[in-house]
């Protein structure tokens, strides 16, 4: 049985914070190493007016607060949080050393919580600040300093929350003395309320990851896209489900008025380097003119569950950003009317630095999948491929295997069944899907040692289920 007894350090600070007035007199002449175990007792605590009291005093330039809050988070003890905040800014006399400049919200620095592990963990989260505000000193805003808020915003439900209303709310207020950088921001669900009007609360600039994922309509992605224009420092965007909208009278001209607007903004993220779009409605016929936009070289591109074009392809197998690409991802691409050597001329390109390669459900055939195998044979950085979901003989998927030889640094690989598992109502055969994968995987095990490999059936039309080989 394993009993640790508190430690004296631990029984004195749990004996102080039972007498909140002893508590916060004494903060002043509290050793720092004792700040951050005394400080998380109160937040747990929820007792509001010693939070405030710490936060004014905190000594050290960072306070991590969002690695200690619930979820979702109490608003009683963020408005203790930020009155602590207002506290310290209403000083008139400011010591140059372990003064309060970052209060990060984000869900972090749990390690620092659990124990205090030195005030190089604390100095570290100034990093993303930016270079131009150098860790020790302050931003300057109109000639001022200023206080930081680093957070990560996910909206959720169509209505803000309650701590979001507040927190943007109070931020606002304060705009001249309080610099709200926010890293990554995600919608999940099309905003009841003027996003615009969210994102001003925020240094744009500083926004590096947004992911709208949640079926979102062209206008009101259309409504967004100024504020999209404005994230200069962009390197993740994550569009999801994006559709025609219903509720409004629709015609061409209000489409391409639309795709004219978000296309516009896509030519100002010229730091973008992970690009996805995953059933996006207006990409058909108009992928040229997204990735004509950009001007950095992309390293991710997922284009999933979308309509494309034979002239899409035929642009997305030219476009100058994808020459560096290491993470290619077209699941859910039909290409059963789009021309395969389009597909061979984008592989050609990105031989030396592809990683990943996804294309299951695109409904390849054994004629198109064999046109890919002298060049899919030459991407020698693969480390992941999926081909689930396509329809492939055992003749092709032996070929197949046999062009991945010296693809050494494969570590995950995912096959379809081979056609000839399936019955003539296009059920499994049990036995037989036991004996052909087994007789795939005997080949691939005499031309290299493989690590993760799945053979992976079509849904099965009696049971429901998928068969799955490894």
């Amino acid at each position: 049985m394993n009993f640790n007894p508190p430690t004296l350090q631990h029984l004195a600070g749990r004996s102080l914070m039972k007498d909140e007035a002893l508590a916060i007199s004494a903060l002043q002449d509290l050793p720092m190493q004792l700040f951050p175990p005394l400080f998380k007792d109160a937040f747990t605590s929820k007792q509001s007016n010693i939070l405030k009291q710490m936060v004014a005093a905190w000594p050290f330039p960072c306070l991590p607060v969002g690695g200690l809050m619930e979820t979702p988070p109490h608003l009683e003890t963020l408005k203790a949080v930020l009155d602590g905040l207002d506290l310290l800014m209403k000083q008139k006399v400011r010591l140059r050393m372990w003064k309060l400049q970052v209060l990060d919200l984000r869900d972090a620095h749990h390690d620092f919580w659990k124990g205090y592990t030195g005030i190089q963990d604390l100095v570290s989260s100034l990093d993303v600040i930016g270079k131009t505000q150098p860790v020790g000193n302050h931003p300057i805003i109109g000639g001022k300093q200023v206080m930081t808020v680093l957070m990560n915003l996910s909206f959720t439900s169509r209505h803000p929350s309650k701590y979001i209303k507040y927190l943007c709310h109070w931020a606002k207020q304060r705009k001249n003395v309080i610099q709200v950088i926010c890293q990554k921001l995600e919608f999940g669900a099309i905003p009841a309320y003027d996003s615009l009007n969210v994102l001003g609360v925020f240094d744009l600039g500083s926004i590096q990851e947004l992911e709208i994922n949640k079926c979102w309509d062209m206008c009101t992605l259309a409504l967004l896209a100024p504020g999209l224009g404005q994230m200069k420092n962009l390197q993740k965007l994550l569009l999801k489900e994006i559709c025609i909208t219903v509720d409004w009278p629709w015609d061409q001209k209000t489409e391409g008025l639309c795709v004219k607007q978000i296309f516009f903004q896509f030519s100002k993220l010229r730091n973008l380097q992970h690009l996805y779009l995953n059933d996006v409605y207006f990409l058909n016929e108009h992928l040229d003119q997204v990735l004509r936009c950009l001007e950095s070289p992309l390293e991710t591109l997922a284009i999933t569950h979308c309509m494309l074009s034979q002239s899409d392809m035929k642009y997305l197998s030219q476009c100058p950003s994808i020459h560096q690409l290491k993470h290619l991802d077209l699941s859910g691409v039909t290409f059963i009317n789009l021309s395969h050597p389009f597909l061979r001329s984008l592989l050609e390109r990105v031989t030396a630095t592809l990683k990943t390669l996804k294309l299951n459900g695109c409904m390849i055939m054994d004629f198109q999948i064999r046109a890919l195998l002298p060049v899919l044979s030459q991407c020698s950085q693969l480390t992941e491929v999926n081909f689930e979901e396509n329809s492939l003989s055992m003749d092709s998927l032996k070929k197949l295997l046999q062009h991945t030889a010296n693809l050494t640094h494969l570590t995950l690989e995912k096959y379809p069944a081979p056609d000839e598992v399936y019955d003539d109502t296009g059920n499994v055969i049990p036995h037989r899907f036991i004996q052909l994968c087994s007789e795939l995987m005997d080949t691939l095990k005499i031309l290299r040692q493989p690590n993760h490999v799945y053979f992976v059936s079509k849904k099965c039309l009696d049971c429901h289920k998928y068969f799955i080989y490894n």
